[in-house]
């Protein structure tokens, strides 16, 4: 599908949180009323309209027997089918943050420390996975996985409703086979599969597998389903047409909007034939929505104030369908849901196709749940909890009944590939000719022993040339302990400046191997002991005759760290902190020659009131001795937000000291979908770096300060500043990466 279709029938379903309702219940008629049926067709943001259309329908006493709905159709229909009314789905359609919803990653704050770490490579955001020597994509930009969990929270109080005419309203959806172009139309089975079907957009959500068909969007094969509430015997029908219209010559400036209006051209030719069979009692309503598209979910009040009007436009032949007041009131009364308590939780399982560690990781994280009352919200935490391990495609549930007792039986879709790759650039302009670079890209290969060992493999070019491989074991019941064994060889570049002019340039080639041992029970914290040891080398690149040409030395000691992470996001961050300690011990075993310690420690916290934010943080390091750790303990300061001003790594010592106060405002309409956010912003900061413990903190401190306007792309932020420092330094700043900074250890 084109863009406007792909980003209108995503937002869909995300119709936020709401009371459980019911245990499904049909809806009954007198035999001589009248058995009025409403179809629902698709058109993404459009669709919204509908809820306009209901509104009025409930307005003037119509009775609905029957519905069907194809994509925003089948969400809006479903729903109101389940037991919802107008005013609650306008209601639920307004609380949304569509964008939200197009992210399958639970909130940063509940992903295993283990993958928050992935964000200081600065990878894009795109998986490419590797099976059978073939390199391949996901199926869908989004997998829909928080989509599903939602439609899942809606419609509980159908969960013994397997057939859809038991429901307070009888419906359909439909779906396309995308292997053979059919349609499917679903009567049966689970509400929640068949809307999220239903709506699976091509190239926007990956499709749907329900048992041995592979379904997407049902617009393809029929976007306005008359003929099902046709066969529903339901008669006269109100048809609901709210398809995207066809462009003028003069919009059709680029490939993807010409492939957009071929698909619209051949949903229209489909839809018309429907149309054409309409009878003469038969009400067609075609909401007059103009220029809003189906990505525009941000005009949802328009939509639905534009249905209500195209519906009051027929109130003279929609009032001749009307129920008396007591007749209506007591058929809507059986057309609601109900509160329902399924009771404890008797039994819990997993169903099997996973290999045994992603099993296991499932049933650690919902285990938990059984002998305790069913809440939603317990469910969706320990969901989210076991899909932040990275290796799942959705993680859906559902209730079950045995014995007279409720459970939960949990429904894990792993990945298809055994290994994975992504990557990612990090890139850094002065404007006067200092620059450079560093890409990045890791290869990640998953369930490489029987109890879930992650091999992971970083491949670096430019700034930072190397290689690091490494192996995350988990152990123990809930993997809260990990061995953590690596080995690393890289050579990075290292300045050397003095009073702003670059004397030299040294290149560090590092060796080095350490194996850690960790825990990490929640993941907001971890706490890691590793055994470390290798080799430095530096060879003078660029410089004069004078300096130092080359030197090496071999270590070997033990690091100690401790980190807690609740940060949202190290791009742009709203909420949440980060402290990160590390103390490095380094001893001369073996014939090594570095001895000494060094302890580092950072900490960033981050607030939000509405577009405005702050981020506070400091970097504190120190050599606890003078001559203590050699090249493993110098500290590298200057460059954008860290002592803006310098050059980037400019500045160089054992020991260092930075704080720093930032503050940025979100520019542009935040409610757009797919809009890229623009920052504008300033920063303080404070801090040096010198070569004694007698010196630390000593003298003035550096005071610089910057101005800067960011831009959050799909590849990245980006950044485009301009600092100065109380030393005179002064530099514009083009910089691609993250506020927050990792440097290498």
């Amino acid at each position: 599908m084109g863009r406007k279709r792909v980003c209108g029938l995503l937002a869909v379903l995300l119709l936020g949180s709401w009371p459980v309702g019911v245990q499904a219940r049909p809806a009954e008629v007198a035999v001589d009323a009248p058995c009025v049926g409403l179809v629902l067709g698709g058109g993404g943001a459009r669709g919204i309209a509908h809820v306009g259309v209901l509104k009025v329908l409930e307005r003037e006493r119509i009775p609905v027997c029957a519905i069907a709905g194809t994509s925003m159709g089948a969400i809006v229909g479903g729903l109101y089918a389940a037991g919802f009314d107008a005013a609650e789905l306008e209601q639920l359609l307004a609380s949304i943050d569509w964008n939200d919803m197009f992210v399958d990653s639970p909130p940063r704050a509940q992903l295993p420390m283990e993958r928050k770490q992935e964000d200081f490579r600065h990878l894009v955001d795109l998986e490419i996975g590797y099976r059978d020597g073939r390199l391949s994509i996901p199926a869908g930009l989004v997998r829909g996985q928080k989509l599903m969990l939602l439609l899942r929270r809606l419609t509980l109080s159908t969960w013994r409703a397997e057939d859809f005419d038991q429901l307070p309203i009888r419906f359909r959806a439909v779906a396309a086979d995308i292997v053979t172009g059919r349609k499917k139309v679903f009567a049966d089975g689970d509400l929640a599969v068949a809307i999220r079907a239903s709506m699976s957009v091509p190239g926007a959500f990956a499709p749907v597998r329900v048992g041995e068909q592979l379904l997407v969007d049902g617009g393809m094969a029929e976007n306005v389903p008359v003929d099902e509430v046709r066969a529903m015997g339901a008669h006269p029908m109100v048809v609901v047409d709210v398809g995207s219209q066809l462009l003028k010559e003069d919009a059709l400036t680029n490939p993807a909007v010409v492939l957009d209006q071929v698909i619209t051209a051949l949903i229209a030719e489909k839809t018309a034939r429907s149309l054409a069979t309409l009878g003469d009692a038969d009400l067609l309503l075609q909401p007059a929505l103009g220029d809003i598209t189906a990505a525009d979910f941000h005009r949802a009040a328009e939509a639905v104030a534009i249905g209500e009007h195209a519906a009051e436009a027929q109130l003279p032949r929609l009032r001749a369908l009307a129920l008396p007041a007591a007749e209506y009131t007591a058929l809507r009364a059986r057309q609601r849901h109900r509160a329902f308590d399924p009771g404890l939780l008797a039994f819990l399982d997993v169903e099997p196709g996973q290999t045994p560690s992603a099993t296991r990781r499932v049933a650690w994280a919902t285990t938990p749940l059984v002998g305790k009352p069913f809440e939603v919200s317990a469910v969706e935490r320990a969901v989210a909890n076991a899909y932040g391990d990275g290796r799942f495609e959705t993680i859906d549930y559902r209730l079950q009944e045995r014995d007279g007792k409720a459970g939960l039986v949990m429904q894990p879709q792993q990945k298809p590939w055994a290994a994975s790759g992504r990557v990612g650039l990090q890139l850094d302009d002065d404007f006067n000719g200092r620059s450079d670079y560093l890409l990045s890209a890791e290869l990640v290969f998953n369930d490489v022993n029987r109890i879930g060992g992650k091999w992971r493999n970083l491949i670096q070019l430019g700034r930072i040339t190397g290689l690091r491989s490494e192996l995350y074991q988990p152990l123990g019941h809930r993997g809260a302990f990990y061995l953590r064994p690596a080995l690393e060889v890289r050579s990075e570049s290292l300045p050397l400046w003095q009073q702003g002019d670059q004397l030299a340039e040294y290149r560090l080639l590092r060796r080095e191997f350490d194996f850690g041992l960790g825990y990490s029970p929640q993941p907001a914290w971890r706490m890691e002991l590793a055994l470390v040891g290798g080799r430095d080398s530096a060879r003078l690149d660029v410089g004069g005759a004078g300096l130092v040409q080359a030197g090496s030395e071999s270590f070997a000691g033990l690091r100690a760290g401790a980190t807690w992470d609740t940060l949202d996001s190290v791009d742009f961050p709203t909420s949440g902190g980060r402290v990160d300690l590390e103390l490095l011990s380094l001893h001369p075993w073996a014939g090594t020659s570095a001895d000494g310690e060094v302890a580092r420690a950072s900490l960033d916290w981050a607030v939000a009131w509405k577009r405005y934010h702050l981020l506070l943080g400091t970097r504190l390091a120190s050599a606890l001795e003078d001559d203590a750790g050699g090249l493993r303990s110098q500290t590298f300061l200057g460059g954008f937000l860290n002592l803006s001003g310098y050059a980037e790594r400019s500045l160089v010592g054992s020991q260092a000291a930075l704080a720093r106060a930032v503050f940025y405002r979100r520019t542009g309409d935040t409610s757009r979908l797919f809009s890229l956010p623009l920052y504008v912003g300033a920063s303080v900061e404070a801090g040096n770096v010198w070569n004694t413990r007698s010196e630390f903190g000593r003298g003035s401190a550096v005071v610089a300060g910057s101005v800067f306007g960011g831009l959050d792309t799909p590849l990245g932020p980006v950044f485009l500043g301009f600092g100065r420092n109380s030393s005179g330094a002064d530099s514009w700043y083009l910089s691609f990466g993250s506020m927050l900074r990792q440097e290498p250890r």
